[in-house]
C-alpha cells in the first residue's frame, strides 16, 4: 500500500472521439440505443467472492449519501447522473438515475444487512428513449432463496469489501477476484477485477482516499472499466474510465472513450 499516495486531479480525459461500444448498441435502433443507455447508466456493478469471516471485522458499514456525476460519452451530450444510498429502518435503497432531453433511465436495488452480509430485498429499473422504453421489477427473494444481489446493491458491497481486500493483498493481477450479479433481466453475469492501487483524488471540492480497480466482464476481457472507489462511502465512485482494447495495438493502453466524474457529494459521513 502507499503510505502517502499522490493527490491526483479528477478531470475528464477523453483524448479523441471513440465509440463507447456497449452490449445492445449494434445499430441506431431505438431498442439498441435504449439498452446502451441503460448500460451506460449502470457502468460498474458486481459482488465480491470472498471469505466473509476474514473481511467482516474491517467492513465499512453503508451510509446514506447523494452523489452527482457527469458522464462524458461519445455521441451524446454530457449526461448528469444522480446516485443515492438511503436508509429507512433496516432497509437500504441504492439507486442511480439520469436524464437528458431524449432519454432517461433509472435503477434501484433494495437490501438489508444480516450482521455485515448484504441481503437482496427487491429491484426495479427502467429506461425511456424518445418516448419508448421498458421497466423491470424483481420482488425480494424468500428467506430460503440464495440469489446474487442486483447491480446497485453490489456496487455498495464492492465498495465495502475492496478496502479489506487491498489491506490483505487480495484481488491482484496474478489472482483477480470474480464477481457475480443479476442484470436488469435477472440473468447471472460475472465480472473480474483487480484492486490495483491506493490513490488520493480531488473531486467535488475535496480530496478522497480511493482505491483504483480494473474490472472487466468475463468472456469480454477487451472492455475494461477503471474505477476509483471511495471506501469511506460504500458504493461511491470518485471517477470511472471506460477503455476498449479491441482495436488497440498489443501492449498499448487504449484511449479513454468514456469518463465519469464526481461533481458533488452530500452525506453525514465526513
Amino acid at each position: 500500500m502507499l503510505a502517502n499516495p499522490p493527490v491526483l486531479p479528477c478531470q475528464p480525459r477523453l483524448r479523441r472521439a471513440v465509440s463507447f461500444k456497449l452490449p445492445g448498441l449494434t445499430n441506431l435502433s431505438v431498442k439498441g440505443l435504449g439498452r446502451a443507455w441503460l448500460a451506460a447508466l449502470m457502468l460498474m456493478t458486481g459482488v465480491v467472492h470472498a471469505d466473509d469471516s476474514t473481511l467482516a471485522s474491517s467492513l465499512m458499514p453503508p451510509v446514506p449519501f447523494t452523489a452527482q456525476y457527469t458522464l462524458a460519452l461519445d455521441g451524446w451530450p454530457d449526461v448528469p447522473i444522480t446516485q443515492r444510498v438511503s436508509q429507512s429502518g433496516e432497509l437500504f435503497i441504492a439507486s442511480m438515475e439520469a436524464s437528458i432531453k431524449v432519454a432517461s433511465g433509472y435503477e434501484q436495488g433494495r437490501f438489508t444487512l444480516n450482521d455485515d452480509t448484504i441481503v437482496p430485498a427487491g429491484y426495479r429499473s427502467g429506461y425511456r428513449l424518445a418516448g419508448i422504453g421498458k421497466d423491470y421489477t424483481r420482488e425480494a427473494p424468500n428467506a430460503q432463496e440464495m440469489v446474487p444481489p442486483d447491480r446497485q446493491t453490489l456496487l455498495v458491497a464492492l465498495g465495502q469489501q475492496a478496502d479489506a481486500q487491498w489491506a490483505q493483498g487480495q484481488c491482484t493481477q496474478a489472482v483477480p477476484c470474480s464477481i457475480d450479479y443479476l442484470d436488469h433481466k435477472g440473468r447471472t453475469r460475472t465480472l473480474v477485477y483487480e484492486v490495483q492501487a491506493e490513490e488520493s483524488l480531488q473531486a467535488a471540492d475535496q480530496t478522497f482516499r480511493t482505491l483504483r480497480l480494473d474490472a472487466w466482464r468475463e468472456h469480454r476481457d477487451q472492455k475494461h472499466y477503471r474505477i476509483w472507489l471511495a471506501p469511506r462511502w460504500p458504493g461511491l465512485m470518485v471517477a470511472l474510465d471506460y477503455l476498449d482494447y479491441e482495436d488497440s495495438p498489443a501492449d498499448e493502453e487504449p484511449e479513454v472513450s468514456a469518463h465519469l466524474v464526481l461533481n458533488q457529494l452530500s452525506s453525514s459521513r465526513r
